[in-house]
């Protein structure tokens, strides 16, 4: 499995709109971002926000983005977080 990480917005809209994921966050609380649409991902009720306002989350709460374009997976994590 190779992972990738970014955080280069206009690759990661692309990427979620090319595979059916969406922004969401947590209802009531849109600091708390997340891609809805994901199979893998737990159930969680999110609400649909747009790209910008995610973005700007993102990077206020300095996050980027770990992806498997192969396998469709991806995680938001700390850009303190180092890869294994």
């Amino acid at each position: 499995m190779t992972n990738y990480e970014t955080t280069n917005l206009h690759t990661i809209r692309s990427w979620c709109e090319s595979n059916g994921y969406w922004p969401g966050h947590v209802p009531g609380d849109p600091t708390r971002i997340r891609i809805g649409g994901a199979e893998f991902a737990p159930a969680e009720k999110l609400e649909l926000m747009d790209w910008d306002d995610w973005f700007k989350q993102f990077r206020k709460r300095q996050l980027k983005f770990v992806y498997d374009p192969m396998q469709g997976w991806f995680d938001l994590q700390s850009r303190n977080v180092k890869a294994d």
